[in-house]
């Protein structure tokens, strides 16, 4: 089965994130302690082709924060900050002038993943009570939770780590589903980008329960 999905179903889902987003913008304005807006900008179905531009030239060094999702849909939750993006966010968390921080020490990995599970749990939390597949009573995943496993680092070219999020999917069919979100803090916009990435199965399973959307 190639779970290809409509446009009407890529709409669904867009919506159903883009409510989660106005969550995640509470939780991390909290957690940064200035305002935070978190938007999507793309619900994607690519060949393996396009699915190397989605975060930019593939020699893009990047920061990535992958966390295992678990429960009625498995698959992967990855924030992936653009290098200095990502260094810029430690130094606002840290509340000292942007350039200051230019390594990812131990400290600054700390912060990224924190910040990663905030994000996972508030998105994941408004996800699961807006996903229809986890309402219908027909649903073999009717009544599942979303729960994000603790977020780990990476720290690599954007290539590689796409070739790494994308590999389950890449098994089950030669189309990848991609939710990309954007951030910006305050007057400050950084190239922060949250990918949901289904797994195979949960991907087939997603197409399944929309097909009638």
């Amino acid at each position: 089965m190639d779970p290809t999905l409509t446009d009407n179903q890529k709409r669904l889902l867009g919506a159903i994130f883009g409510r989660g987003a106005g969550d995640a913008s509470g939780a991390v304005s909290r957690w940064l302690g200035r305002p935070v807006t978190v938007t999507v900008s793309a619900v994607k179905q690519v060949d393996l082709a396009e699915a190397a531009e989605i975060l930019g030239p593939s020699d893009t060094l990047v920061a990535a924060c992958p966390m295992e999702l678990m429960g009625a849909l498995t698959g992967q939750i990855i924030l992936v900050f653009e290098d200095r993006s990502g260094l810029a966010t430690v130094d606002l968390l840290l509340h000292q002038p942007i350039g200051t921080t230019t390594e990812w020490g131990e400290l600054e990995q700390s912060a990224a993943r924190e910040t990663a599970n905030i994000v996972g749990c508030a998105y994941l939390n408004s996800l699961a009570a807006h996903l229809p597949i986890l309402e219908s009573p027909s649903s073999s995943l009717a009544g599942g939770s979303l729960l994000p496993g603790p977020p780990g680092f990476r720290h690599e070219f954007a290539a590689s780590l796409l070739e790494f999020a994308l590999m389950d999917q890449a098994i089950r069919s030669d189309r990848l589903l991609v939710v990309n979100s954007t951030f910006a803090i305050e007057e400050t916009r950084l190239d922060w980008s949250l990918l949901f990435v289904p797994s195979g199965a949960s991907l087939e399973a997603l197409h399944a329960c929309l097909e009638s959307a």
